[in-house]
Parts: C-alpha cells; sequence; structure tokens
C-alpha cells in the first residue's frame, strides 16, 4: 500500500513538474520573441509545483542517514523549493532580464529535481519512453516556434506565440477545434508533423503500460509457481522420510 501511494505521487510531482518546464521554456521563448506569454499570469501554480517538491525533499531528507550532506551534496534542488517564478512576479513584474534569470535558474533546478524520481526514470528507460518523450518535447517546442514564424506574418489567427503554442497542443492531441488553421504550406506541414508525433506518442505510452502491466503479471505467476515448487519439494521430502522410517521399522 505504502509503495502504491508512493508510485502514484511520484508519477503527479513527474508531471506537474515536466508540465512548468515547458511553461518555463515557452515564457523564456517568448521573452525572446519579446512577448510577454499569457498564460504564464497563472503563476500561482509555482507555488503548488514548490509544495509538493518540499513534500517529496522532506520525505528523501528523513530517510537520509547524513542529512547534512545530502543537502551540500544537492544544493541546487534548493531552487525547486523555492516559487521562483512567484518571486519574480511579486519583487519585479516588469523587469524581463531578472525574470528570464530566474526562470532558467528554475528550470535548471526542477530538470535536476526530475531526475532524483528515480522509480519514474527507470520506468521511462526500460520502455524507451524518455525517448518517445524527447521527440514529443521537440515537436511541441520547436513546432510551435516555427509555426509562429512562419504564419505570424501572413496569419491573423497565429498573431501571437501564445496561439501558436495553443495550436501546436491541439493538434499533437488530435483534438482539432478548428479555430486555427494554418495558411501557408510549411504550416500544414508542420501541423501534420505534429499529428503524426501526438498519435505515435499515444500509442508508445500505452504501449509501454500495458507492457509493465504483464511484465509484472509474469512476475507475480513466477513466484507462486516458484512458491509451489517449493512447496511440492518440501512434500516429496517430507514423504521420502516417512519411507525412510517405514522402512527402517519394518526392517526391526
Amino acid at each position: 500500500m505504502q509503495r502504491n501511494f508512493r508510485l502514484i505521487f511520484n508519477g503527479l510531482l513527474f508531471i506537474v513538474i515536466f508540465i512548468e518546464i515547458l511553461l518555463l521554456i515557452f515564457g523564456i521563448l517568448g521573452y525572446i520573441l519579446f512577448q510577454k506569454p499569457a498564460f504564464l499570469q497563472y503563476f500561482r501554480y509555482d507555488l503548488l509545483v514548490s509544495f509538493l517538491v518540499t513534500i517529496h525533499f522532506v520525505f528523501r531528507l528523513i530517510q537520509e542517514k547524513n542529512k547534512s550532506q545530502y543537502i551540500v551534496r544537492n544544493w541546487i534542488l534548493i531552487f525547486a523549493i523555492i516559487p521562483l517564478v512567484y518571486l519574480g512576479f511579486l519583487i519585479t513584474p516588469n523587469n524581463y532580464y531578472i525574470i528570464t534569470i530566474l526562470y532558467l535558474l528554475r528550470l535548471y533546478a526542477l530538470y535536476r529535481y526530475l531526475l532524483k524520481i528515480r522509480d519514474i526514470i527507470k520506468f521511462g528507460r526500460k520502455t524507451k519512453l524518455d525517448y518517445a518523450t524527447f521527440i514529443l518535447l521537440a515537436t511541441l517546442i520547436f513546432g510551435s516556434l516555427a509555426f509562429y514564424l512562419v504564419e505570424s506574418p501572413v496569419n491573423p489567427q497565429a498573431s501571437s506565440f501564445d496561439n501558436s503554442i495553443f495550436f501546436m497542443i491541439v493538434t499533437m492531441s488530435t483534438v482539432g477545434y478548428g479555430n486555427i488553421v494554418p495558411y501557408t504550406g510549411i504550416g500544414k506541414i508542420i501541423a501534420v508533423i505534429g499529428i503524426v508525433v501526438g498519435l505515435g506518442y499515444t500509442g508508445w505510452v500505452t504501449a509501454a503500460i500495458a507492457s509493465s502491466l504483464v511484465e509484472e503479471l509474469r512476475k507475480k505467476s513466477k513466484e507462486r509457481i516458484t512458491k509451489t515448487e517449493d512447496t511440492l519439494s518440501n512434500i516429496v521430502d517430507k514423504l521420502d522420510n516417512i519411507e525412510k522410517e517405514l522402512e527402517e521399522l519394518k526392517k526391526r
């Protein structure tokens, strides 16, 4: 029960950190393009991530024998606990240079913390889901950037970087609202690539989860077979001993 709760919490933590990393990357790209992404106004999400990371960090710290050495060795993770995005908006909401530096620091700290969630990372490497996630992430980021650069001069629907991000997310999830459509040929090619990658990633995740469940069932089945064989072996040994004792009694 405790192990299942830990896996669920680690999975939730991995997802929320992954989402914030995406938001930070898009925020940095937005400032590079001299835009302030509207979705980053929801900076209170940073507080939620910091809260969950703090719980996980304290739990890990309790398990460590040498706590001070663990903190010194992983000092960068402190910046994953501190809600830098929230503090940046409170202190200097209009200083984009400072906010960008805080974004980069927060991004690196959260990435390092993401690698500390070993059971999820281990599952990703085992099922090659880490490569698929990297392809998905690269397609989403570079696809949004390329779609904005190509479509914004001629497409009023893609006049902002936010709209381009929204278009790529909707396209890769194959929802297709249709409120933003590509005008250029390159934009259409980007949309097609997004659809293919999104469908491929969904299939990969489904196959990875199914494979993991089947493997878990096989392990349990092998354990049961091993226990049954051990029990039968003990019964056979006892029967052999009884048979020997009976033979000795007959001889007497």
